[in-house]
């Protein structure tokens, strides 16, 4: 069952208001909803209309309950503590009623107002996380003195609304990335010794006995020696990697005394999962047009890339009279420094780039890239054989797999060699597209047809399994690396 989750709220932020999130069992929400509609919970003197601020969709397997929270990214904002976390019951999803669930959120300081970013997240009945996603609030009412108390944007005027954008919307106060454990591990004990003879940094090796972590019980499909199987993502002696479920005997949160390697924090669980980035293939036009319209600050995106208080002058000669320009020429200087590094000490564009993103807290936008960077790399290794693969993915007639050639085919009417990875990519682009929004699903449902093929390419390319464990775990690093301190349990 598709479900649409819709929040919102005024048209201008104070230092006290309420949010609504709203969940309905189809796939649109309203673009206002009454305050008389939610009338029993909030309190109001009349009929006021809240807007929508954003809305996220999801499929749910079944009707269960739910359990909805919602974090402030920023440490000005706060979702009151007792009203952090509430549940939709699962009966009430299954006679199609709409729940509205009120979020009550206060300013610590009411002199500092500015537009923040909430979190959403959705939980089952036995709290593990769904799905979750941003949304960004309006701006505070606009101040009558025509006098600014301070620079807080570089974005001119006209600008300004350029930020306000869809689930990859961004602000120029972007949170901070916390270094620190990755408390969210379940545990499992190893029941059988695993050496491997062709070596797969992505596939781990253990010793019967030991102790694993795992960093969530969802399993992923992946063909091993023989055939299809499903893995856990597994945390075992300091690598990150997949283990076969059927070897693990999951035990429970608590820690075992034996196990061993060093503990797991987000900065470790970052650069691990990065690891097949450097192997994927871009359009580097595409990138920067995505960067310039979703990143709202280009001091916080220098800052995360490691230029810290450079100044603007570093990265550009000319003077730029546009916050995208700016975050342009910064992009601009990493493929350089990444193309011009010695040999031994060169950097990944690639892996820098969503490194910087993701400790920025721009999720959505690396889920995007990412997405892109997974077909085209696909795209370009399947080449003349994007036929076989389309088969695999979808009912493709002979004639639709003309029609995408068609446009390639040079004055021969033949499709060169070089260029077979155009047809190829135009298919995996509207095949996706048909996929839906599920970035998980997209690469598993490619990494399952790429296995069925003859002679698969992921037994000699293997990083598009990388690309499955690094996409599974994004929500995992995000939460642990962004969540208050406090309310921890909670937002995990």
């Amino acid at each position: 069952k598709k479900i649409t989750v819709g929040v919102y709220g005024p048209k201008h932020i104070h230092p006290s208001f309420k949010t609504v999130v709203a969940i309905f069992g189809h796939d649109c929400a309203p673009k206002t909803l009454l305050v008389t509609e939610v009338i029993r919970q909030v309190h109001s003197t009349g009929p006021v209309a809240l807007q929508l601020w954003g809305k996220h969709q999801f499929t749910l397997a079944r009707p269960q309950d739910l359990k909805i929270c919602m974090f402030s990214n920023m440490t000005n904002y706060e979702v009151r503590a007792t009203e952090q976390a509430k549940m939709v019951r699962g009966f009430q999803m299954k006679l199609g009623k709409v729940s509205r669930l009120i979020f009550p959120i206060m300013s610590h300081d009411p002199n500092e107002l500015s537009d923040f970013t909430l979190r959403i997240q959705v939980k089952d009945d036995r709290d593990a996380l769904l799905t979750q996603f941003c949304v960004q609030t309006p701006q505070p009412p606009p101040k009558s003195t025509a006098r600014s108390t301070g620079h807080r944007r570089f974005l001119k005027k006209n600008e300004v609304g350029k930020i306000i954008l869809s689930p990859l919307a961004t602000t120029s106060k972007y949170p901070i990335f916390q270094d620190r454990p990755v408390t969210s591990l379940k545990y499992g004990k190893l029941l059988k010794t695993v050496v491997r003879q062709n070596k797969n940094h992505y596939l781990l090796e253990y010793k019967k006995g030991d102790a694993i972590g795992l960093l969530s019980e969802e399993k992923i499909k992946l063909k091993g020696q023989l055939w299809t199987k499903e893995w856990y993502i597994g945390y075992y002696q300091g690598k990150i990697g997949l283990v076969h479920t059927k070897n693990v005997l999951v035990v429970g949160k608590t820690k075992p005394n034996n196990f061993c390697g060093p503990e797991l924090t987000t900065s470790m669980l970052l650069d691990q999962i990065l690891r097949p980035c450097k192997f994927l293939t871009y359009i580097y036009a595409s990138v920067r047009t995505l960067l310039m319209e979703n990143i709202s600050s280009w001091r916080s995106f220098a800052d995360a890339l490691g230029y810290g208080n450079l100044p603007l002058t570093f990265f550009c000669r000319a003077e730029l009279d546009s916050e995208p320009e700016c975050v342009a020429s910064v992009l601009e200087k990493l493929k350089e420094d990444c193309n011009n590094s010695d040999h031994k000490d060169r950097k990944s564009f690639q892996k820098e780039l969503m490194s910087a993103l993701l400790k920025m807290d721009c999720q959505g936008l690396v889920v995007k890239l990412i997405q892109d960077f997974v077909l085209l790399t696909t795209a370009v290794e399947v080449a003349q054989r994007w036929r076989e693969l389309a088969e695999k993915l979808a009912k493709v007639s002979k004639q639709q797999m003309d029609a995408y050639e068609a446009p390639h085919r040079d004055k021969t009417g033949a499709v060169e060699s070089e260029a077979m990875w155009k047809p190829a990519y135009d298919f995996m682009l509207t095949w996706s597209n048909q996929m839906g929004d599920s970035y998980r699903d997209v690469t598993q449902e490619l990494h399952t047809g790429l296995d069925r093929m003859k002679n698969p390419i992921t037994k000699r390319w293997k990083h598009l399994t990388g690309t499955l464990i690094l996409v599974n775990t994004l929500d995992i690093l995000r939460a642990a690396a962004f969540s208050p301190q406090e309310s921890e349990d909670c937002a995990i």
